[in-house]
């Protein structure tokens, strides 16, 4: 017989999860698409990134190219490009929601929200009336789950999904409090922090569900798969073994990549753009890089499936684009001189630039022979607080590739009107909530 665990402490954590969120983030300004099998791609609309439960009852799935989606199937379906500056307005819109409401929030990512109700008389209570809130105010319908430690809110979520079927007015029924008792209905593949090799496993090993798993000696569970799930066991039980993470933790790189609309011959203005919004948020975060790695992919759909990546450090950390974009031309020259030697003319299909070995910008040191440009950064500085004031792209760096009319990048999008490699978004929504010109009218 295996054991259950005990019953464990009232619900500290809460997690309010938007349903199926870009499709709800597209639906709430485009009225056609409620009950409509709705499909959002991704960057340069390739691969589905997002789908309602009309298009999963259809059968796709995440990750399936579109045009690999049979023809028959494809009539039936709305499709959406990714209208990230949509998605992240009205994500920060429900974050203020439940600051109003919870004395802690972690943005855990873009549609998740971890919340504090330690101490709360009602945390149902509380997490029924964010979700009014939310979708009355916003109009995005969510989920949410309670438990004693992270691992459990995120189960009870998963669990909230599953009995109110992701109804817009399912009510009671969207919150659920997971507790270790209350774990029958939940596999362990969809436990928070089991992947599928573990999933696999356990599953060989008759652990089949998420309160199986929880009812395993700990001992037993350290000795065979390792701390990491030693900890989600130990959560499953009830046990926390973190606290919500306020803020960011400070990240090693930043990336930015995109895959090219067509096969490119020359990809500096693409380089260039990547530099400039890696350099944006580099700064933004109060980072400086260290050293950059740029690299370029040829079509693997035409037979073409090269990776070229070059690396180089910068004298003393940086935050400056000039220096950045500098250094980005010298790389791609090399990477472009080099598979040209080998390949004749190549075409580029992916691209992407990251800024890596970050520290603090306050913490670098200087030497005898190098130090921070403070001029450059101080323009660099004036910079930002136009663009932030006026739109990205409003001022940059040399021949970076903005154009004005976009939504990829707020108001501003990557790309002059008729560069190759900007992405195709041939089915992106307005900008509602961020561009003066695509607010809804109301007569």
């Amino acid at each position: 017989m295996v054991r259950r665990p005990s019953e464990v402490e009232p619900p500290r954590f809460g997690l309010i999860d938007g349903n199926t969120f870009y499709v709800s983030c597209e639906r709430v300004f485009d009225a056609r698409l409620r009950g409509k099998p709705t499909v959002v791609l991704g960057n340069g609309d390739g691969c589905c990134i997002a789908l309602s439960p009309e298009a999963k009852a259809l059968g796709l799935k995440i990750g399936v190219p579109i045009f690999q989606v049979p023809k028959d199937i494809r009539t039936q379906v709305q499709v959406r490009s990714a209208n990230f500056a949509l998605y992240g307005d009205l994500s920060a819109r429900i974050v203020s929601i439940l600051h109003d409401l919870f004395p802690r929030v972690e943005v855990y990512s873009i549609d998740e929200n971890f919340v504090d109700v330690a101490g709360m008389k009602d945390p149902v209570g509380a997490a029924l009336e964010a979700r009014e809130r939310i979708l009355k105010w916003i109009g995005i319908p969510c989920c949410a789950g309670l438990g004693a430690t992270r691992t459990l809110a995120k189960a009870g979520n998963k669990l909230a999904k599953d009995q109110s079927k992701r109804a817009v007015n399912a009510g009671a029924l969207s919150v659920f409090h997971a507790t270790p008792h209350k774990l029958d209905a939940l596999a362990v593949e969809d436990v928070w922090g089991v992947g599928r090799r573990y999933a696999a496993r356990l599953n060989a090993e008759g652990v089949t569900t998420a309160a199986e798993l929880a009812a395993l000696p700990a001992d037993h569970v350290r000795a065979r798969y390792g701390v990491v799930l030693a900890r989600t066991h130990m959560e499953l039980r009830g046990v926390p073994c973190g606290d919500l993470e306020l803020e960011e933790p400070d990240r090693k790189q930043l990336v930015v990549s995109r895959t090219f609309g067509r096969d490119v011959v020359d990809p500096m203005e693409a380089l260039a753009t990547f530099a400039t919004v890696a350099c944006e948020k580099l700064r933004k975060r109060g980072l400086a890089a260290g050293a950059l790695w740029v690299w370029l992919d040829g079509n693997p759909f035409k037979g073409d499936s090269f990776h070229a990546s070059r690396a180089a450090p910068f004298p003393i950390p940086t935050q400056d684009t000039a220096e950045v974009l500098r250094a980005v031309r010298f790389l791609a020259m090399s990477i472009m001189r080099q598979t040209g030697k080998s390949r004749g003319v190549q075409a580029y299909k992916r691209g992407g630039v990251g800024l890596t070995d970050l520290v603090g910008a306050e913490d670098r040191q200087a030497d005898l022979f190098f130090r921070p440009n403070e001029k450059a950064e101080r323009g660099m500085a004036v910079l930002d607080k136009i663009n932030a004031k006026f739109g990205r792209g409003t001022l940059g760096v040399g021949t970076v590739g903005w154009r004005v009319g976009g939504a990829m990048a707020g108001e501003r999008r990557m790309g002059s009107k008729d560069a190759q490699w900007r992405p195709t978004l041939q089915a992106l929504s307005p900008s509602y909530t961020t561009k003066w010109g695509d607010l809804l009218a109301v007569r």
